[in-house]
């Protein structure tokens, strides 16, 4: 249950099923500390052990899972047909890229299949992470956790309903990520909104190192005004002390009202506690939290708009202490880029969906250096590009695209980076000029190199896909993320995992393991 009580024009108090939330509304100007909206209370949470002989089923029929751009529906669709338009026959890329590189990535010990479909949910968003002895996949919708072997073997298998144990909506968009210190496995989904006034986002966090075992299951209403916005796109990010949440929030209407950020203390979580955070909302779009690498007191968070010139970068401090909690706003100027066109197929009219220019998986910070990657528009292909930021200065240090070959379409693609400054790739390339199906493309550099190079394939599906149409836009639905993590047991290893077609109407995953 959940009730408002309004005591003066700028307070406001909310009390639901997972605790009391305090609402202040406040503003701030750009380069001062920004202001939190609300303070969000939050209780206990639940002990959940979801063993695999116990499946608790999706409540709803199969669907596409829509895909909101912060640009509205209509800029998106206008932006969209300009960069498709941008494409002439015969037209190519730059290539080879680059000058041989010291040591590209090769795949290592492991290349498997992961997840398929199974709930009937597209597309599949497939995210993972490697720890201690497992790797850990999460898609639309399910948990799914493999030994890190050699050869790997299923031994958890259960949908996120299960999981999280609720069943009264759809679960989706989940993460997950280990935390090579703690040794802990954190699980984050939301689900579509039970009401007007309801929408949840569940965070699970293991108990031990073992993510087959008991997880504590936090429930927390997102709809946080009562009004019928819509929390989506969550992404998931850890710094030395706390863990880290980002969310685009959009109105009944499907206006982007921006984003949300909040952090809450490790020792709060890992030990089953409740907490109390702040909430900044109305931050830019789509925004990237870090995975930091060391004991850096500022944990840097990215967003990339549609278009520009400009990334917005916000400097937090204090994450683990609420009541000090800073965010300060800056920018960082990079090449001018646009929003990509979509990716053909070959043997069909049907291209893939490649999204808005958004960063779709969490970064990478070390030291001075701030990893990320995301799609844009090179001559008329979707392309890959990386940056190389530092974070002392907010100027690019190492930048550049990568594809393929001097025809094909990347996209949804996802980096890490290790303390030595080597950094791993994956993403999806199609080249339908010469009849290549959807790939799993992997590649990275040497810290010293200066450009990632065209890799190699690590999958190539069997088809192109037509199954998973979304009559909105009149594309295919593809994962609207990837995930490669660094091995704590050799950060000189990766692991990744990415989109893959089994047949025409259905998609799957592949796990593969790469290394220098």
């Amino acid at each position: 249950m959940k009730t408002k009580n309004i005591t003066t024009p700028h307070w406001f108090a909310a009390i639901f099923g997972c605790g009391l939330m305090l609402i202040t509304l406040g503003t701030a100007s750009a380069q001062q500390p920004l202001r939190p909206q609300l303070i969000l209370d939050v209780d206990a949470p639940e002990e959940v052990n979801a063993q695999p002989n116990f499946v608790m089923a999706q409540p709803l029929a199969p669907f596409a899972i829509p895909f909101r751009s912060t640009m509205g529906e209509s800029d998106y669709a206008a932006a969209k047909q300009r960069a498709n338009s941008a494409y002439a026959p015969g037209v190519t890329k730059p290539f080879p890229l680059a000058p041989t590189p010291l040591g590209p990535p090769v795949i290592k010990t492991n290349n498997f299949n992961g997840h398929r479909e199974t709930d009937g949910l597209f597309p599949p968003d497939t995210h993972g992470a490697i720890g201690i002895n497992h790797f850990v996949e999460v898609t639309n919708s399910h948990f799914d956790v493999f030994s890190k072997a050699s050869p790997p073997t299923l031994v958890k298998s259960v949908t996120l309903a299960t999981f999280f144990s609720y069943t009264a909506e759809t679960l989706f968009d989940p993460r997950v990520v280990f935390d090579p210190t703690w040794q802990r496995w954190i699980v984050t989904a939301d689900a579509f909104p039970e009401s007007a006034t309801v929408q949840r986002l569940f965070i699970g966090i293991s108990k031990t190192s073992d993510p087959t075992g008991p997880f504590f299951i936090y429930n927390i209403d997102v709809d946080f005004f009562n009004n019928n916005d819509f929390y989506d796109f969550p992404q998931l990010g850890i710094d030395q002390d706390a863990v880290l949440f980002t969310a685009n929030v959009f109105s009944a209407a499907g206006g982007f009202r921006g984003a949300d950020f909040f952090s809450i203390a490790k020792a709060r979580l890992y030990n089953g506690l409740g907490f109390s955070v702040p909430i900044f909302t109305g931050l830019a779009g789509t925004l990237a939290p870090p995975i930091v690498e060391d004991q850096n007191a500022s944990t840097f968070l990215i967003a990339a708009p549609p278009s520009g010139t400009t990334l917005t970068k916000f400097t937090a401090t204090n994450t683990s202490h609420p009541s000090s909690t800073r965010l300060v706003q800056s920018t960082v100027t990079v090449p001018s880029y646009t929003v990509p066109p979509n990716a053909r197929q070959s043997g069909t009219s049907q291209v893939l969906d490649t999204s808005d220019s958004r960063f779709v998986n969490a970064s990478t910070q070390n030291g001075t250096d701030l990893w990320q990657t995301h799609t844009i528009n090179l001559f008329g292909f979707p392309s890959a590009f990386f940056y190389r930021i530092n974070t002392s200065t907010n100027a690019l240090k190492q930048s550049g695209f990568y594809y393929a070959s001097k025809t094909s379409d990347d996209f949804n693609a996802s980096i890490t980076a290790n303390a030595a400054g080597n950094c791993f790739v994956t993403w999806t390339s199609t080249d339908a000029s010469v009849g290549v199906n959807a790939q799993v493309r992997l590649s990275g550099k040497l810290s010293a190199d200066a450009q990632i190079t065209a890799g190699t394939a690590g999958f190539t599906s069997p088809t192109f896909l037509t199954g998973n149409f979304d009559p909105g836009f009149g594309i295919q639905r593809w994962g609207d993320y990837s995930a490669v993590t660094l091995d704590p047991s050799n950060e000189a290893t990766a692991w990744l995992v990415n989109e893959k077609i089994n047949s025409s109407s259905l998609w799957g995953s592949r796990i593969i393991t790469i290394g220098f």
